[in-house]
């Protein structure tokens, strides 16, 4: 599309990070989330969890509005059966991350949103958490005179907004990192055997199950699970930032990252970037770099960068695609 010289084309770029960001909250904290585990679960173990924690009158005001409990209410069952729901509760009660889990005791099950996993050392305190919140939602329903599953989603969303919009620069690296992994994903579809939203097993030309997921150093790592131990093969640095001034320091801290796997036996080493600079200037500042790669052109099928990390990514995890 032309731009007017008076009138230029505006990038909506950040809206669309934040679109691929919420694609991934609906399917770990928002109802979408909630719906499907609740339909594997034993509904009469829920039921009761819900009318033994749970104040009569408040069911009440949800039945009468032909609401179940559980849309408001957390139970111990709800949250052990997924405890990526406790980010769920946490978004309908109106907490950011920062706040709630920098609150008293909340801190301690932060690894429930983030990892969907719950420390044995704290598997008791589930109750406890329950009870507190289930006080909030009382709090909550206390001032509501109506509420409905698209007014629960519409609180859940206005907690959402801020938190994306106050991490504007992270957002764009969890963004790209997102990208990369849903690219990776498309690439080796006809050898998955499971997947979660944040990792992903094959089973390669060779038998041997490898597993693909989201970390925090590297941003992405693919490891060989062997029978007697596991193999890292792939370390992946994601630097979604398009400010050409930072990149340097970007590079820097992903060669850092880059080393830090190489010595836990890590075999290449990505870094994926999303502006255009000389990779060999970019050599000399990660040299244990092996592959530096654009996301925007590895994202286009038309482009040769796509069937260069094609072919390298089947190359590397002995598979044919």
């Amino acid at each position: 599309m032309e731009e007017s010289s008076e009138f230029p084309v505006l990038d909506p770029e950040l809206q669309a990070s934040f679109y691929y960001r919420l694609k991934t909250i609906k399917e770990e904290y928002l109802y979408e989330s909630l719906r499907s585990t609740v339909k594997k679960i034993d509904i009469r173990k829920l039921d009761n969890e819900l009318n033994d924690l749970v104040p009569k009158k408040y069911l009440n005001k949800l039945a009468s509005h032909g609401l179940r409990g559980e849309l408001v209410f957390p139970v111990p069952y709800i949250i052990e059966s997924n405890p990526f729901l406790l980010g769920y509760y946490r978004l309908l009660f109106g907490f950011s991350q920062k706040e709630f889990y920098s609150k008293g005791p909340f801190g301690r099950f932060k690894a429930l949103e983030e990892k969907g996993r719950i420390s044995i050392k704290y598997s008791d305190q589930i109750k406890p958490l329950c009870e507190s919140l289930i006080g909030s939602a009382c709090r909550l329903l206390e001032e509501m005179d109506e509420i409905s599953q698209a007014i629960v989603h519409e609180l859940q969303l206005l907690t959402i907004g801020p938190q994306l919009r106050g991490s504007k620069n992270n957002e764009f690296g969890r963004v790209a990192t997102q990208k990369t992994f849903n690219l990776i994903k498309s690439i080796v579809q006809p050898y998955i055997i499971s997947k979660t939203s944040s990792s992903m097993i094959l089973k390669n030309d060779s038998n041997r199950s490898v597993r693909i997921e989201f970390a925090a150093d590297p941003d992405i790592q693919i490891i060989e699970e062997m029978a007697s131990k596991e193999r890292g093969l792939v370390s992946i640095e994601i630097k979604g930032g398009t400010d050409v001034s930072n990149i340097h320091n970007r590079i820097g801290e992903a060669e850092k990252s880059h080393q830090k796997a190489k010595k836990r036996g890590y075999f290449e080493f990505m870094t994926i970037l999303r502006v255009d600079i000389s990779y060999e200037v970019l050599r000399q500042e990660s040299p244990t770099t092996s592959h530096f790669f654009h996301l925007d052109k590895i994202s286009d099928k038309e482009h040769s960068e796509f069937e260069e990390f094609k072919e390298l990514l089947s190359s590397m995890l002995s598979i044919n695609v």
